[in-house]
């Protein structure tokens, strides 16, 4: 096979201390592929995905995307990398709606509250992947899992098209977890 790794990290190494979190890992990933990082608690997955996703820097290593070396220091450039972290605690405020969470913290135009045109956006994503969602609803309003919903759309407006999702299925139900699996099916047959 000749396809070429959408990211690839290199000799990725991360100290806390004298803790040492990841000891030179390497990770190949493929758009339109669902990878699973499995591995005990304490074993280093989601620190190297935090380093991915720009939460950490790695102490040594190297990360291509594409085949290009990048230097991911924050979130914001890992979303100018196409990359977007989902993380097991989401981070929503409960009193705003879905659509005030999503472009929360955007800069310029895309962080200004067109409540149409961000509702007419997330609809879009909603109806091209599978999502049930109501960009108008309040996140204190909904369930587990339409907040997680809500943190997926939040990235895939942001224009990640690389998705980590960090342990998605430890807070819902199994009928929940299949519909996230037709969701992220829908996902990698968009290459994502």
């Amino acid at each position: 096979d000749n396809k070429i790794a959408a990211v690839k990290m290199r000799d990725i190494t991360k100290r806390f201390g004298s803790v040492v979190a990841n000891d030179r890992v390497w990770l190949d990933i493929y758009r339109g592929e669902i990878l699973a990082l499995l591995g005990e608690n304490g074993s280093g997955k989601t620190t190297l995905m935090n380093m991915l996703s720009g939460i950490y820097f790695p102490d040594e290593g190297q990360i291509l995307i594409d085949g290009e070396e990048v230097v991911i220091r924050s979130p914001r450039d890992a979303y100018r990398y196409g990359i977007g972290m989902i993380h097991q605690h989401f981070k929503l405020v409960d009193v705003f709606t879905a659509a005030e969470n999503i472009i929360l913290g955007l800069p310029g135009d895309k962080g200004k509250m067109d409540k149409n045109a961000v509702a007419k956006a997330v609809r879009e994503i909603a109806d091209r992947y599978g999502f049930d969602i109501d960009p108008n609803q309040k996140i204190y309003e909904m369930s587990v899992s339409q907040k997680q919903t809500v943190e997926i759309v939040k990235v895939l407006y942001r224009g990640a098209d690389i998705l980590i999702l960090d342990e998605p299925t430890a807070v819902l139900t199994p009928q929940e977890t299949e519909k996230l699996f037709t969701v992220m099916r829908n996902m990698k047959k968009d290459g994502k």
